[in-house]
């Protein structure tokens, strides 16, 4: 039995669409408007997003469109990117790569060097389906990143960045869960707002130089662990009330913790909400700081 396997790529120029034994590939151009991408039998989606530069916006689209892409961009004659599409075993393949081009003297296309001109010169709108579980892979650059997870049935969730400001949101619960979201960000400034929402079981977190808020409010009712690592830079972690919470942490001279007053060391380097043994739902939370302040703040829910 042969499998399907239906390949879109959608690329600067103009429309092509070539016929192969596994499908059909098509090329549509990419300048400053709209494309999209109609669901058939995906029952699955992962994306693939990177960015070097610009904007990008990530949100609930259609349900019947796997993928809604607006692009607005000043200069619209020049390419800004591919995105290409396949569905294989019910999965379909989203690969979306914002990267700058331009036409080299032999014809071919090539990556565009830095302008800091790049950096604000494009917004990206990326719109996806609420239908089916995604799995995010993101890697940014210089620019932007803004997430809104409502909506999104999220079963895994990668992300890196490098001098990027980010925020993360889920302002309702996800209906699936992550079993391991990952962030993983350079010189850069973070915030993730309602992560409690997010329904994962582990989250770790890894910061270079900067600014980050971690806000684990929203509706988490299970024990889940997340690791915090930051080099230069300060976190605050939000924890709800009604969570309970033990931290583990090691001070030293170069780094520091600062805890709301319901913590109390029970054990070296660990810290113990006053609720921690009878509250329904727990966080471990393991940081490590380098020259870092770090700190852990509860609110009510």
């Amino acid at each position: 039995m042969h499998r399907r396997s239906w390949t879109y790529a959608i690329l600067i120029g103009a429309p092509v669409l070539l016929v192969t034994s596994l499908g059909a590939v098509l090329f549509l151009g990419l300048g400053s408007g709209r494309r999209e991408i109609t669901r058939t039998t995906e029952k699955a989606l992962d994306v693939k997003l990177q960015a070097a530069f610009g904007t990008v916006y990530v949100s609930r689209g259609d349900p019947k469109k796997i993928c809604t892409i607006d692009i607005k961009d000043n200069d619209s004659d020049k390419p800004r990117g591919t995105v290409n599409y396949k569905i294989r075993d019910g999965v379909g393949k989203l690969d979306i790569d914002l990267s700058k081009f331009r036409e080299s003297e032999s014809g071919t296309e090539e990556k565009h060097n830095l302008d800091l001109g790049d950096i604000e010169s494009g917004k990206w709108y990326v719109r996806l389906t609420d239908q089916i579980p995604i799995s995010f892979d993101v890697e940014l650059g210089v620019g932007k990143g803004d997430f809104d997870c409502s909506g999104l049935l999220i079963r895994n969730f990668v992300l890196s960045t490098g001098a990027s400001s980010v925020n993360l949101r889920f302002p309702e619960p996800n209906r699936v869960q992550i079993d391991n979201m990952k962030i993983e960000t350079g010189v850069s400034k973070f915030v993730g707002e309602g992560l409690g929402n997010a329904n994962f079981r582990n989250f770790q977190f890894s910061g270079g130089v900067g600014s980050y808020t971690l806000d684990f409010t929203g509706e988490l009712r299970k024990e889940v662990n997340v690791k915090v690592e930051v080099g230069l830079g300060s976190v605050t972690i939000v924890v709800p009330r009604d969570v309970g919470a033990r931290v583990l942490y090691e001070e030293s001279w170069v780094s520091k913790i600062d805890l709301d007053r319901d913590f109390e060391e029970k054990q070296d380097g660990q810290y113990f909400s006053d609720n921690y043994n009878t509250a329904s739902s727990r966080m471990n939370i393991s940081v490590e700081s380098g020259f870092g302040h770090v700190r852990v703040r509860r609110v009510s829910p």
